[in-house]
C-alpha cells in the first residue's frame, strides 16, 4: 500500500521522539502533527495508523494545560522570528493534516474550549470533488463526506483559532519513480514516463510543483480570504527545489516530518513535527516532555549491488527477493548499499546503478533496491559511493584528469581517480551525486574509502597550482614539498582538509533532495590508531568525527596483517574513546571476506570479533560484505550480533 510505505519512510527517518526547532536563541516549541479523529479508532488498519480517538485527543488537551503549555499561531511564531515579542514559556503547535471532516466535528470543539489555535492541511483536489463522490486517498477510495466542507472551513477560518496551510491541490499520491513501478511522493520525484522510458526533467518538475501550489493557494484563499503561508509537505516528503518554489508562491514556512536539527528563529523553512501515531493517550505526552533521546546504535548490513544485479530480469527479481527476506530476518538498523558497479573490484566506479551524465549506468537499479530495503524490510539505507574514483565515459577527459604520482611505482595500487583539485572534475563528481539525489531516495551516504591521497599524491598540474598559489607551498612538484618536514605537515593537512570540504561540497548536493540526509565515511584503520599515518593517508580521525554523522571505521584484521585480531579490536575502540563523541559516532565494520583467499571468514570468527567489540564498548557495528545469495556470514550465527531486536529502540512495526 502506497501510503504506509511512505510513513515506514518517515517513521525510519524520525528516530528522535521529540520534534523541537530552537527558537530567538534559546526559546524551541514542540510540533504536534495529528490526522484523523474518530470515536472509535481500531488502530490495526492501515488507514487508522495516524488516527486518534476522540477521547484521547481530549487528554492530550487536558495533559497540555495541566502541564504549563502554551498552543502558539502561526502569528505568534513570526513575531517571535521579527523579535516583535518573545515566545510563551513551553509552546507547542497544533497541526492537523489531510482536512478530514473530524477536525470540525471533533477537534475544533476542543480547541474552542481551550482557546487553542492550530493550523490545518488541505488538499485542494480532495475539496473540488462533489458530495456523494469519493476521493483517491492512497490506495483507498475514501467517501467526500470524510473531508470538510466549504463551509466548515469558512467558519473555522472566521474564528481566528484555525489557520488553513497547503498540503498541495494534487500531491498527496506517489507517482511512477522509476521503470520497476515503484511509486513514490509525488512533490519530490521525478516522474518516469513507462512509454517514452524517460524521467521528467528538472524543469518539468519546478513547474509541475509550482502550478499545483498556486492552484492549492487560489482555492484556500477563495474559501477563506486569507492566502496560505504554510506548506505542510505530503508524508513530510520535502527537497530544497520544492521549498524554494513554496517560498515563491508565499508560503516561506514549512512543516515536515522528519528529524531535524534545532532550526534557528529566522529559520522556518523546515519546521520538523513529532507524528502522533498508534492512538497515543497523554502518557506518550509525557514520555515527550521528558526529553529522553532514543538510543542511537547502528547494525550496518554493507552490500554490493553487483550480487543483486543479473542480466535476467527473473534472476534479478529473484535475487531482490533473497536480499530482503535476509535483510528483514536479520533486522539491521541499516544497509550501506553499493550504488556504483565494481565487477573486477578495483574500487572505481565502472558503471553506476542510477541514471546520470558522466558515467555508464549498468541498470537502474539503486532507486528500486533502496525504497524496498526502507519499506519492506524497515532500514535506513545509506549510498555507498565513489568520492573520486570513477570511470567517465569520455575517455580523453578521464585521462586528462587523473590523479598523478609523483612516484608512480609506489603508488602502482592506488585507486585509479580523478582528481578534486581540477575545477572541471569537481564539477563532474558534483553532477554525478546530484543526479544520485534527483533519481533516487535513501537516508544517508557513505563515502567510499577512495578518497585518499599517498604522500606523493596528487602531483597533477592542478594540484600543484592549489598548494602553491592558495598555500605557498614551495617546489616545482610534490616531491620537492616533501623534502621541507613543515611544508610536508602543512601539506598533509591541507589535502586532508580538502578531502572533507569536498566531500561536504557533495553532500549539499544530496541534500537538496535528501534534506535529512546523513554522512558517514570510511576511515582507515591506521588512521585512527596512528595520526602520524595522516601523511600517506590524507584522513584525519579527530576531523572525521567533528565532519560526519558517523565514521566507518575498517576494522578489518586481516586486511591489515594483524597477529591478534582480539586484542587489535579492543585496541581501536580504545583509541576511540580518546575522542570527543568518538564511540558514538563510529561504526566499527568487520571484514566477512578474506580477499587474498577469495574465501568467506568463518561466521564464527565474525562473531567472535562482533563479541570482542561490544565487550570493549563499541556502540556502533556492521561487516563487508554480505554475500546474501550464499548465506555469508551465516544469519543464525551474526543475528544476536547484527539484529536491532536485541536492543529496545526501533519503532513498533505498523
Amino acid at each position: 500500500m502506497i501510503r504506509i510505505f511512505f510513513y515506514v519512510l518517515l517513521l525510519l527517518a524520525n528516530t528522535s521522539a521529540l520534534a523541537t526547532t530552537n527558537f530567538a536563541g534559546t526559546q524551541t516549541f514542540e510540533v504536534f502533527s495529528y490526522h484523523d479523529v474518530r470515536d472509535s479508532v481500531d488502530g490495526d488498519l492501515e488507514q487508522e495508523s495516524t488516527t486518534i480517538s476522540t477521547k484521547n485527543l481530549a487528554r492530550h488537551f487536558a495533559w497540555i494545560q495541566a502541564h504549563g503549555y502554551h498552543p502558539i499561531s502561526i502569528n505568534d511564531l513570526l513575531d517571535a522570528k521579527a523579535g516583535k515579542k518573545s515566545l510563551p514559556s513551553k509552546p507547542v503547535l497544533l497541526t492537523f493534516d489531510d482536512g478530514y471532516e473530524s477536525l470540525y466535528s471533533r477537534a475544533y470543539p476542543l480547541l474552542k474550549l481551550y482557546q487553542y489555535p492550530a493550523v490545518a492541511a488541505l488538499v485542494g483536489s480532495w475539496l473540488e470533488v462533489k458530495t456523494g463522490g469519493t476521493v483517491k486517498y492512497g490506495d483507498d477510495l475514501v467517501p467526500r463526506e470524510h473531508f470538510l466542507s466549504t463551509a466548515q472551513i469558512k467558519e473555522m477560518a472566521d474564528s481566528g483559532l484555525v489557520e488553513f496551510a497547503s498540503h498541495s491541490f494534487d500531491l498527496h499520491h506517489g507517482i511512477l519513480a522509476n521503470p520497476q513501478g515503484n511509486m513514490i511522493a509525488a512533490a519530490v520525484t521525478l516522474q518516469y514516463d513507462s512509454t517514452t522510458k524517460t524521467y521528467e526533467s528538472r524543469e518539468n518538475y519546478r513547474t509541475r510543483i509550482k502550478q499545483d501550489f498556486i492552484k492549492n493557494n487560489a482555492v484556500i484563499q477563495r474559501i477563506t480570504g486569507k492566502q496560505p503561508r504554510v506548506m505542510v509537505w505530503p508524508y513530510g516528503a520535502n527537497n530544497a527545489i520544492a521549498s524554494k518554489v513554496a517560498n515563491e508562491t508565499g508560503m516561506p514556512i514549512t512543516l515536515n516530518l522528519s528529524e531535524a536539527e534545532q532550526a534557528q528563529a529566522n529559520n522556518l523553512t523546515q519546521v520538523a513535527r513529532f507524528l502522533i501515531d498508534g492512538n497515543p493517550s497523554e502518557m506518550r505526552l509525557a514520555e515527550i516532555e521528558r526529553h529522553e533521546p532514543n538510543l542511537d546504535k547502528q547494525r550496518a548490513m554493507h552490500i554490493d549491488l553487483d550480487y543483486v544485479y543479473d542480466d535476467h530480469p527473473e534472476q534479478l527479481s529473484k535475487n531482490l527477493d533473497l536480499l530482503l527476506d535476509r535483510v528483514k530476518s536479520l533486522a539491521p538498523t541499516t544497509v550501506y548499499l553499493q550504488a556504483f558497479s565494481d565487477t573486477n573490484g578495483d574500487g572505481v566506479a565502472e558503471a553506476v546503478y542510477f541514471p546520470n551524465r558522466h558515467v555508464d549506468m549498468r541498470a537502474d537499479l539503486f532507486g528500486r533496491v533502496a525504497w524496498q530495503l526502507m519499506t519492506r524490510a524497515n532500514v535506513k539505507v545509506y549510498a555507498w559511493m565513489p568520492v573520486l574514483a570513477f570511470e567517465l565515459k569520455d575517455k580523453q577527459k578521464q585521462q586528462m584528469l587523473q590523479v598523478v604520482s609523483a612516484q608512480p611505482s609506489a603508488d602502482k595500487a592506488s585507486y585509479k581517480r580523478l582528481t578534486p583539485f581540477s575545477p572541471e572534475a569537481k564539477q563532474i563528481i558534483k553532477e554525478i551525486y546530484s543526479d544520485l539525489g534527483a533519481y533516487t531516495k535513501f537516508s544517508g551516504v557513505l563515502f567510499h574509502d577512495d578518497a585518499v591521497f599517498s604522500e606523493s599524491e596528487d602531483d597533477s598540474e592542478y594540484a600543484r597550482a592549489y598548494y602553491q598559489k592558495g598555500f605557498k607551498l614551495v617546489g616545482a612538484n610534490i616531491t620537492e614539498i616533501n623534502q621541507n618536514p613543515t611544508q610536508a605537515a602543512k601539506l598533509a593537512a591541507l589535502k586532508s582538509q580538502y578531502l572533507i570540504e569536498f566531500t561536504s561540497d557533495l553532500a549539499k548536493e544530496l541534500k537538496r533532495y535528501q534534506p535529512e540526509l546523513k554522512t558517514a565515511r570510511n576511515l582507515y584503520a591506521p588512521a585512527l590508531l596512528n595520526p602520524a599515518s595522516e601523511r600517506w593517508l590524507s584522513q584525519n580521525y579527530r576531523d572525521f568525527i567533528a565532519n560526519y554523522d558517523y565514521t566507518a571505521v575498517m576494522a578489518m584484521p586481516l586486511m591489515e596483517n594483524v597477529a591478534n585480531p582480539d586484542t587489535w579490536l579492543k585496541s581501536l575502540v580504545a583509541q576511540a574513546k580518546l575522542t570527543k563523541n568518538g564511540l558514538q559516532k563510529t561504526v566499527f565494520e568487520l571484514q566477512a571476506t578474506d580477499w587474498k583467499s577469495k574465501r568467506p571468514i568463518k561466521s564464527e570468527i565474525l562473531k567472535q570479533e562482533m563479541q570482542t567489540l561490544s565487550q570493549a564498548g563499541a556502540i556502533h557495528m556492521g561487516y563487508y560484505p554480505d554475500d546474501f545469495l550464499h548465506n555469508q556470514p551465516e544469519m543464525e550465527v551474526i543475528r544476536p550480533y547484527i539484529s536491532s531486536r536485541n536492543f529496545p529502540y526501533l519503532p513498533k512495526s505498523k
